[in-house]
């Protein structure tokens, strides 16, 4: 009998330390809007970040942009740049250009001081190991009801 306390409590304890040290939860990751980076780039430096933006992947242009409106016009500086872990999502350039100019959910970590190709951008996002499409496909319009 008091051995099989003891190995329920052997057990007990490595499914409570196995749970702890293999999850993929990151509980430190904090999820921010574009502009709180752009406007306190210090507070975030560093840090695991999920931001919401509009993405572009291209040649010496991979970014996300605070709105669409801003994307359209390039307008550079509501832009962080990124930086892709193409090994780590087991995907291509290619296959994530199909998202260009749509909204995403993006993680990884925020540096304040790498301001992208010809410091353009207000930052980077490094390190990046989540995106995730975060606007619905279109619908056809249904026609309307004439009766």
């Amino acid at each position: 009998m008091k051995q099989k306390a003891i190995l329920m409590c052997v057990v007990c304890v490595l499914i409570v330390g196995l749970t702890f040290s293999c999850g993929t939860v990151n509980h430190e990751l904090e999820s921010v809007s574009l502009m709180q980076l752009i406007v306190n780039p210090e507070q975030y430096h560093g840090k695991p970040v999920r931001v919401i933006g509009v993405s572009r992947i291209e040649f010496e242009g991979d970014s996300i942009w605070f709105t669409k409106e801003h994307y359209q016009h390039r307008i550079y500086k509501n832009s962080l740049w990124i930086v892709p872990d193409y090994k780590a999502r087991g995907v291509t350039q290619q296959e994530l250009e199909k998202f260009n100019g749509k909204y995403e959910l993006m993680e990884g970590i925020f540096n304040k001081d790498n301001h992208g190709h010809m410091g353009l951008n207000s930052g980077t996002l490094e390190k990046i190991t989540r995106f995730q499409l975060w606007e619905k496909e279109e619908q056809p319009a249904e026609a309307p009801d004439t009766q």
